[in-house]
């Protein structure tokens, strides 16, 4: 199957996003075919967390459409088109509710939105707990475990819907740097198991070890897009070697 009539999962076509009179998105085009991983990456500001936003929903934008699964992705999605959409979201922060147990954080949304019976969603729970060897913490409240275990437990959650893409927003930015690589091994799990993911992400080696493609972001375009091979070797775009030098 040739690169024009490859199915996707992702298909952003001018995107552009204002804050007020702050453009923050530029005419983005991008394409995720299904199990590819994706990493983007870029200064601070450069608008990729507003991409995330806009992908699963969160973030009206100006002009341009974002298409998930074949949905029209947006803050007005209908119920059904959000279910065919299919998106899982781990942000910076947790987002996990602390009166909730984690077998709780990770079933609340299965029986409220999906509407399965409470036993499948908790079968459903635990096997994804186990993916993140966090099975033993089911009955443990958020403020028990570490910010690493937090985030794994919101990986978790996500599973727990079956989202045909996962998009990571700066998932390891709020953990200290030991709790980092417990996260990383998790998502890289997920990227051995076929899973589709948007990465956005400062972790060159992660992307280096896990993307099929790395897109770099400046000023709320999209600079450059290119296999790892060719984005870390020999750099003929100085504002990416510019960045890249800071990062390693």
């Amino acid at each position: 199957m040739d690169r024009y009539h490859r199915p996707t999962v992702v298909s952003v076509s001018g995107l552009s996003k204002h804050f007020g009179t702050h453009q923050v998105l530029r005419d983005i085009e991008l394409t995720v075919g299904p199990g590819e991983r994706v990493v983007v990456c870029g200064p601070s500001g450069s608008g990729k967390s507003t991409l995330a936003r806009c992908l699963c929903g969160l973030e009206s934008y100006a002009t341009g459409t974002v298409m998930v699964n074949g949905a029209t992705v947006s803050p007005q999605m209908r119920h059904a088109e959000l279910l065919q959409a299919s998106i899982g979201m781990v942000f910076q922060q947790f987002n996990l509710f602390p009166h909730l147990t984690v077998l709780e954080n990770c079933t609340l949304a299965q029986r409220w939105v999906q509407r399965r019976p409470g036993a499948q969603a908790r079968q459903i729970a635990m096997e994804q707990l186990a993916k993140v060897r966090l099975a033993d913490k089911a009955a443990a409240y958020p403020a028990h475990l570490s910010g690493g275990q937090q985030q794994r437990v919101a990986i978790a959650r996500a599973l727990c819907l079956a989202p045909s893409v996962m998009i990571f927003d700066e998932a390891t930015s709020a953990l200290d740097p030991e709790m980092v690589k417990e996260v990383l091994e998790a998502m890289i799990l997920l990227a051995r198991d076929g899973m589709t993911m948007i990465c956005i992400t400062h972790e060159m080696g992660f992307a280096k070890a896990v993307a099929d493609k790395v897109v770099f972001m400046d000023g709320g375009r999209i600079v450059q897009e290119a296999n790892p091979e060719t984005f870390f070797g020999v750099q003929p775009n100085a504002r990416v070697r510019e960045f890249l030098g800071q990062v390693f």
